[in-house]
């Protein structure tokens, strides 16, 4: 059938056209919706490729800039503190704790070094002996004392842990009990908690001009606020 014969038949009443006629107009119409959804379809695709190269391509960008930010931080800012010591801006020796600020009238950065410590296999024969001391001298003199320090000695459930916060409050109590066994596993907690490692830390900060006070240039994707269509157009008026 020609172009001419189907434009005919499409525009007559469906009681004229014959099952034939009615089969290949039926046949035409899916034909079309089925290349629109392929159309929109294609679209969708197209769309999601472009989002997902997108944003990731500007989050790996942002990823080496960060990382280019932290390697030239630390490297310049721990030549700087050996300008500082040499100065006297920082004390040097055990006066000096590792952090230290600079700043000017616009910005300021803070730097922190912490020693980490956690408890280590001492601990779990401190707590052992305090165990036996408390089943034997505590439990039934004393119930109350015997439950908060049970509880005292309640682990993190996520890492297995004691808690230093919840070991000093034991160390609190030394004076509560003149007992060998109590005194040798609260000596015993207290030198298990040793140091394994240094952390370094690096907090930028500008001057917020309404305020005078300092607001922290936040780096952490997961506590930025979300950003307005206002600020997106300021920012890349600024660049």
């Amino acid at each position: 059938m020609n172009t001419e014969i189907t434009a005919t038949v499409e525009h007559a009443p469906v009681v004229e056209m014959t099952v034939e006629q009615l089969e290949a107009l039926l046949e035409k119409r899916k034909a079309a919706e089925r290349k629109a959804k392929e159309k929109a379809k294609n679209a969708y695709l197209e769309k999601r490729e472009m989002l997902i190269n997108d944003l990731s391509g500007f989050a790996v960008s942002l990823q080496n800039q960060m990382m280019d930010l932290k390697y030239e931080a630390f490297s310049e800012i721990t030549k700087f503190r050996e300008m500082m010591l040499e100065y006297g801006d920082i004390r040097g020796g055990e006066n000096n704790k590792g952090s230290f600020e600079l700043k000017n009238d616009n910005y300021k950065i803070r730097f922190m070094s912490q020693v980490n410590k956690c408890f280590d296999e001492r601990a779990e024969l401190a707590e052992k002996k305090l165990k036996e001391f408390l089943a034997t001298f505590v439990k039934k003199a004393n119930k109350s004392a015997y439950m908060i320090i049970m509880a005292l000695l309640e682990r993190n459930s996520k890492t297995g842990d004691f808690d230093i916060n919840l070991i000093n409050r034991l160390y609190a109590m030394r004076e509560q009990f003149n007992n060998p066994l109590w005194i040798e596993a609260l000596d015993m907690f207290q030198e298990s908690y040793s140091p394994y490692g240094t952390a370094q830390y690096i907090q930028f900060y500008k001057k917020d001009p309404n305020t005078n006070g300092w607001l922290p240039i936040v780096l952490d994707f997961a506590k930025l606020r979300m950003a307005t269509e206002k600020d997106a157009t300021d920012n890349t008026k600024a660049a």
